[in-house]
């Protein structure tokens, strides 16, 4: 089994890594011991990689940070990047309040997971899940704004579905799953290479 440092407090995004990993003989174990500091920016490939290039000096052997939001389209991307903190301060009723009468519901969550070893970044991999805020909470799985976003193709929010359904749709999952593709075939040619 092949294993990844995870710099996160939230074992939410552990259990969702290891769910979209486990295929690929790939998991990741959290490591909260390690501060991750975010810069400011509406851009989360580069909040992602700013975090990695502090934490992959502190850390031995392969290592990962994540960074993901939630951005709505008829408020102009916000929360975006402030995702975390504005759920924390305003909670799931604030986003729902500034969409009274708004003409779409449409938004996007977005993931960009950084991939470094060796004390340097190395990639950065990057998904989006389209989908719908809906009216109001359902569901009690997952974390932050699960309760409120409808992947496109399903009725479901996140927080309705168990953790191999929401793998499916994920942003997350579906960025891990694009490093753990790349992580892969590179493996196979550094191996190649040496032999």
């Amino acid at each position: 089994m092949i294993e990844f440092d995870f710099v996160t407090g939230n074992q939410f995004k552990i259990d969702e890594a290891n769910s979209a990993l486990a295929q690929y003989g790939i998991q990741v174990r959290k490591r909260d011991d390690i501060e991750k500091i975010e810069i400011q920016s509406t851009d989360l490939e580069t909040i992602a990689s700013a975090a990695l290039a502090l934490v992959v000096q502190k850390v031995k052997g392969k290592v990962v940070v994540e960074d993901s939001g939630l951005f709505v389209h008829a408020l102009n991307g916000f929360p975006g990047p402030y995702s975390s903190f504005v759920f924390d301060t305003l909670g799931i009723d604030s986003i729902l309040k500034l969409l009274d009468g708004a003409k779409t519901r449409k938004a996007e969550f977005r993931s960009s997971v950084a991939y470094g070893e060796e004390g340097k970044l190395v990639a950065v991999f990057s998904s989006v899940t389209e989908g719908n805020i809906v009216t109001q909470p359902r569901g009690s799985n997952g974390f932050g704004f699960d309760p409120i976003f409808a992947p496109i193709w399903t009725q479901k929010t996140f927080a309705e579905m168990e953790m191999k359904e929401k793998s499916v749709y994920s942003h997350r999952s579906k960025a891990f799953s694009k490093l753990a593709l790349w992580y892969l075939n590179e493996g196979s040619k550094k191996a190649k290479i040496k032999s």
